[in-house]
């Protein structure tokens, strides 16, 4: 009994909607890179570019960004900033 106490692990509050958008930039950054044809797909193993599903999902950082800004530290602005540039540039050279 006391092993599915500890197999349901709660927290004390639950997770903040920012937290788990700071979760879906750095989702949204993989796939990014993955679809630049940068890094290969986590799912597959393998490369594969596509410039609509880069751009949806540089986009979709961006929007989220703009949502929790001003919720945001400056460390973490200034990372999700350098994340979008550095994305941005890689998206153009493509």
């Amino acid at each position: 009994m006391s092993e599915k106490k500890e197999e349901q692990k709660l927290l004390d509050e639950p997770v903040p909607v920012k937290e788990i958008l700071l979760m879906t930039i750095l989702s949204l950054e993989g796939k990014a890179w993955a679809y630049l044809g940068l890094i290969s797909h986590p799912e597959t193993q393998k490369p594969k570019k596509d410039l609509n599903e880069a751009k949806l999902a540089i986009d979709s950082i961006d929007a989220i960004f703009k949502l929790i800004e001003s919720s945001l530290s400056p460390e973490e602005k200034k990372d999700i900033q350098v994340r979008l540039t550095n994305l941005r540039l890689n998206f153009v050279k493509e």
